[in-house]
């Protein structure tokens, strides 16, 4: 499916800009008798709008009891989005911002891009949906209009102090430490014929009693393994989550240092595991995640003007639910 939406900037508050004009419109519009499902100051939001807005709906699963009622609680949460962007659009029309035919064919090069189609593909996708080129443009026009207000209303002027990015890391460590490293030794023994599978479990069994009974893991390694790095004892060294096997990985979380595994069985053999070290992951320097701070603490900003402005809005304008 081509997403009809283009995208300039990256708001994550509850305001859903985009979402109630240039979707692709997964239910037509023929057959269904518009209504008012809400007043918004002297705008209005339609049935269309809003069953647009929560197409795909009908296949939540639950009992039909259950079934309507999640529709019911999803489309009354969607309704109140819509009224969000209502209050939006008015506000951003009353600033007189005004938006170049350029600024329109950039976002529609933005939509071709990201849905990776040329022109006529953007074309037949509009045609299929009962959308005009002009239409379109004029959709577009009003959502940029919209971001504008946005980015004026609520992202300038925003100055993150270095004080508050050092009390926000002091205060979130745990976000920007590294990864438990595990330095593992290992034992292999590869199963290449299905005949010799007893054979090999046997000899498995046979090296884990030794090394369980106190023997030199590296020196057993060095004797008996077939795997990666037997000559140096098998050590393969410091690895983190997700640079082993998962199976092996499992196995090594759930050892203590100088622990000996059970025999692991994975595509490629029978193994076992010694941890021989874990090191806990160390804090990464403030530096390498300032710019990673400064980005949160700037949404929240953003976030917190952009509530307050919401509770604003809402108390001083005239809002009807027809739902």
């Amino acid at each position: 499916m081509i997403d009809l939406r283009f995208t300039i900037y990256d708001l994550r508050f509850r305001l859903l800009l985009l979402t109630a004009y240039c979707l692709l419109f997964t239910a037509a519009h023929a057959e269904i008798v518009d209504r008012i499902v809400a007043v918004v100051n002297d705008g209005v939001i339609t049935l269309s709008e809003l069953n647009d807005a929560t197409a795909g709906i009908e296949v939540m699963k639950g009992d039909d009891k259950e079934k309507r009622k999640k529709i019911i609680e999803t489309k009354s949460k969607v309704l109140d989005q819509l009224i969000e962007k209502k209050l939006v659009e008015q506000a951003a029309n009353k600033t007189g911002i005004s938006v170049s035919e350029k600024e329109i064919d950039n976002a529609i090069e933005d939509v071709k891009r990201q849905n990776n189609i040329s022109h006529e593909e953007l074309l037949r996708a509009l045609a299929k949906n009962g959308l005009t080129v002009k239409g379109y443009r004029e959709q577009l026009k009003e959502q940029i209009r919209q971001v504008k207000f946005v980015n004026k209303q609520f992202r300038s002027n925003i100055k993150v102090a270095d004080e508050d990015v050092y009390l926000y890391y002091k205060q979130n460590q745990d976000k920007f430490t590294g990864p438990v490293m595990h330095r593992l030794r290992i034992i292999s023994f590869p199963i290449s014929e299905s005949g010799k599978t007893k054979e090999t479990e046997k000899k498995a069994k046979d090296i884990l009693a030794m090394a369980r009974k106190g023997e030199d893991f590296a020196k057993l390694a060095i004797e008996y393994s077939q795997g990666p790095n037997a000559q140096d004892g098998g050590d393969l060294g410091y690895l983190k989550a997700g640079e082993m096997d998962a199976t092996i990985e499992k196995a090594a979380i759930g050892l203590k240092t100088g622990e000996v595994s059970d025999i692991i069985k994975t595509s490629t053999g029978l193994h076992i595991i010694q941890v021989v070290y874990r090191r806990k992951g160390e804090p990464r320097p403030i530096a390498e995640v300032d710019d990673e701070i400064r980005s949160v603490i700037f949404q929240r900003i953003i976030d917190e003007r952009y509530k307050l402005w919401l509770e604003e809005m809402m108390k001083k304008a005239y809002i009807e639910v027809r739902l």
